[in-house]
């Protein structure tokens, strides 16, 4: 049964960073991987904790996915669950570890500004709108000037969590011929327009749209704030245009629904004034029955990345940190580690 979030992603009092680890998980050296969308608070986590040794590799949610289940990863991080035709692990568990927006980012010379509706997202990514001034994105920025350059859709070329998102999130608004799918390409079939660039990980993308004039993309605000790139504010199901934020995101993803097993369930549809709806949650994936103190050297750090690291840097990073409900669900699926 679905369990209202209740104030499931709102701020939350930073808890004790006693949680860093214990004496006996002391010394382990842990290989991790996977979703490239959690990749700059990763480095911040990883970077400060000093219990044990923690690599994270960003490779993308599919490569995360299928590392961990191999065994080459002691954890991996995902921002997709393992689909219904997917291998799975014998014994794992999902832990949630922070929530974002996906930003539509774009690089328009002299444009800082632009808004866009669901419909006009599909419609760019199926060639159906080709050019920045089309009257339909005109019509919806009539104080802007937009530039007669050719419109670049950029995906990402891995398989990949955030596009597993989009698509889905363009699924529910825009509907066929898109379904959801970690792999973009897949998701959109043979609409995707011709002239389409790809990247590879959340950077490769932004970094497309950075040396592309007229490029749009999909991407984490990390990147696209690293990048210096410009995003679209995107109509949400209130018919709101709204920035993609930290704080925008988070009002959004505290309305959502929480699964037993950790995973939010989202309604795009859902009317929620002041919600940027294109927002993921990203996961953790560990193990259940390795038996070992790799295992709860595991479990001690992600301890330390939700409720301390992720606390005190993810807003800074552009991502929601856990609270409330979800975070009392992430520290009982850590729980399961062993």
């Amino acid at each position: 049964m679905l369990k209202k979030v209740i104030g499931a992603l709102a701020a939350a009092t930073l808890i004790s960073t006693a949680v860093a680890g214990p004496a006996q998980a002391a010394g382990e050296t842990i290989n991790a991987g996977g979703a490239s969308y959690t990749f700059a608070l990763q480095q911040v986590c990883t970077q400060a904790y000093t219990v044990d040794k923690v690599t994270y590799n960003s490779v993308g949610s599919g490569t995360g996915k299928t590392n961990f289940r191999n065994g080459t990863y002691d954890f991996g991080g995902t921002d997709s669950l393992y689909g219904p035709t997917e291998t799975k692990p014998a014994k794992f568990v999902y832990v949630p570890l922070l929530g974002g927006p996906v930003t539509i980012a774009f690089n328009l010379p002299g444009v800082t500004r632009v808004n866009l509706t669901p419909t006009l997202i599909g419609d760019i990514y199926v060639g159906k709108v080709t050019k920045w001034n089309d009257p339909a994105i005109k019509a919806i920025n009539k104080t802007t000037n937009l530039p007669d350059l050719t419109i670049v859709p950029a995906y990402r070329s891995d398989n990949s969590g955030t596009s597993n998102n989009f698509t889905n999130w363009l699924r529910v608004k825009y509907g066929a011929p898109f379904k959801q799918n970690d792999s973009f390409a897949t998701g959109v079939g043979s609409d995707l327009v011709k002239g389409s660039l790809s990247g590879r990980g959340n950077s490769g993308v932004a970094t497309t749209i950075k040396s592309t004039v007229g490029a749009m993309g999909y991407i984490d605000l990390a990147d696209a704030n690293k990048e210096g790139l410009n995003y679209a504010h995107v109509q949400n199901a209130s018919r709101q245009f709204i920035k993609p934020t930290v704080a925008n995101s988070k009002l959004f993803l505290q309305k959502m629904n929480l699964k037993a097993n950790g995973e939010i369930v989202f309604d795009y549809n859902a009317k929620i004034r002041g919600a940027y709806d294109l927002t993921l949650a990203s996961y953790g994936l560990a193990p259940t029955a390795n038996g070992t103190s790799k295992a709860k050297a595991v479990a001690e750090y992600l301890k330390f990345f939700v409720n301390t690291c992720s606390q005190q840097n993810a807003a800074s990073q552009g991502f929601v940190a856990l609270s409330g409900t979800m975070l009392r669900k992430a520290n009982e699926q850590i729980a399961k580690i062993k």
